[in-house]
């Protein structure tokens, strides 16, 4: 008698009342005056900072280069025979 009643009044009732309060506290979650603070990452700041200004200062040295010192790259493009090697019996 008592699982009868366990298993028929019991067992639906909690679920009933698990339903309920996992709604509330979803609802509670995402309510619209409670903002959560918002996270920024900053742990590679510092490291940021020092690539921008080494690559900074890279372009400015290549700026000052004259023009005399860098080759100029060849505008005609030169065919090259491609080579075919078999391999095996």
């Amino acid at each position: 008698m008592l699982l009868f009643l366990l298993t028929r009044i019991g067992f639906p009732v909690m679920i009933a009342v698990g339903a309920i309060a996992a709604w509330r506290m979803s609802k509670a979650e995402h309510a619209p005056g409670a903002t959560q603070p918002e996270w920024k990452d900053d742990s590679l700041d510092d490291w940021r900072q020092e690539r921008d200004a080494a690559a900074e200062a890279e372009r400015a040295a290549r700026g000052q280069t004259s023009r005399s010192d860098i080759e100029e790259g060849s505008t005609e493009e030169k065919e090259q025979a491609k080579r075919h090697q078999r391999i095996g019996g």
